[in-house]
């Protein structure tokens, strides 16, 4: 039976994931009541905090049935490459600022909407909340993107990436990763509020084609870490979810957009097969003798 699941190590880890993410918020959304919120309900709100831990759980036991220690070891230890040129980290905690605003700045230049603002909250105080609400929520993200990357892209993308292309991989990688909030949009409990689900599926793809890239090019996963968490705080700052903006998604889809702009160039220009300019990082890699 092990040999059987180690041949497809990724579907095996997408179905065991997926099954439990479905399961869990099905019991949620079975026991709420009508009307009421996952907050409302202590019960309710214990068992959906499980969710999060879900893909890092089965990408350990996985990595640990097929391959013991040394697989252990090779999972978390890109998280140890840090040495990487000053552009990557530029790139880590600048990107979603970037495309974000280069999203909003089209909209508004382009007359479909108005300026939407800097920052979210009305005025200095509702900024100041609004950093409170981050702060507080920081744990959790920092956790939440130490799961994503570590589960998603170290164990699900490098090891696709040793049969597939690069962007296969990702393609295919994305849309699982998509799949595992799509249950929490369904229920409208775990997400941004009035994000319309394609538009976050194509996010997600085009997401997973980015830090691919950047991992193909600098093998870190520091890199990549940061890019996660900044991703999960730059939403508290720019004010371009839709419940900023009486349910319009039409900030946050302008930001998907240039996601996509972006994800399509890098395809263009580094090629489908490597997404890089040396070859595609492999989850054997990190059993490869050092030279």
């Amino acid at each position: 039976m092990k040999t059987t699941f180690a041949r497809y190590p990724v579907l095996t880890f997408v179905a065991l994931t997926l099954g439990f993410q479905f399961a869990v918020v099905g019991f949620v959304d079975w026991h709420l009541p009508e009307g009421a919120r996952i907050h409302d309900d202590h019960t309710a709100h214990n068992v959906f905090r499980l969710r999060a831990f879900g893909p890092l759980l089965f990408a350990v036991l996985l990595t640990a049935w097929f391959e013991g220690r040394a697989g252990l070891r090779n999972l978390f230890g890109a998280f140890f490459k840090w040495r990487v040129g000053p552009q990557w980290y530029a790139l880590a905690f600048g990107w979603k600022f970037l495309f974000t605003y280069v999203g909003i700045t089209v909209i508004w230049l382009l007359g479909i909407k108005g300026w939407p603002g800097w920052a979210t909250g009305n005025g200095a105080d509702g900024f100041v909340h609004n950093l409170e609400l981050l702060l507080k929520n920081m744990p959790f993200i920092v956790g939440i993107a130490l799961v994503e990357e570590t589960a998603w892209m170290k164990y699900c993308v490098t090891r696709m990436q040793e049969r597939y292309s690069a962007f296969r991989s990702c393609l295919l990688v994305g849309i699982g990763w998509g799949l595992w909030y799509l249950p929490m949009l369904l229920v409208g409990e775990g997400v941004p509020d009035g994000y319309p689900w394609p538009v976050f599926l194509l996010s997600m793809v085009c997401l997973t084609i980015l830090l691919g890239w950047t991992y193909n090019m600098t093998h870190s996963g520091t890199v990549l870490l940061i890019m996660q968490i900044v991703s999960n705080c730059a939403f508290f700052i720019i004010p371009v979810l839709p419940d900023w903006h009486a349910g319009d998604a039409t900030y946050v889809t302008g930001f998907v957009v240039v996601n996509f702009i972006s994800a399509v160039t890098l395809v263009l220009v580094y090629g489908w097969r490597e997404l890089g300019t040396g070859q595609r990082a492999r989850w054997s890699d990190g059993f490869a003798p050092k030279s």
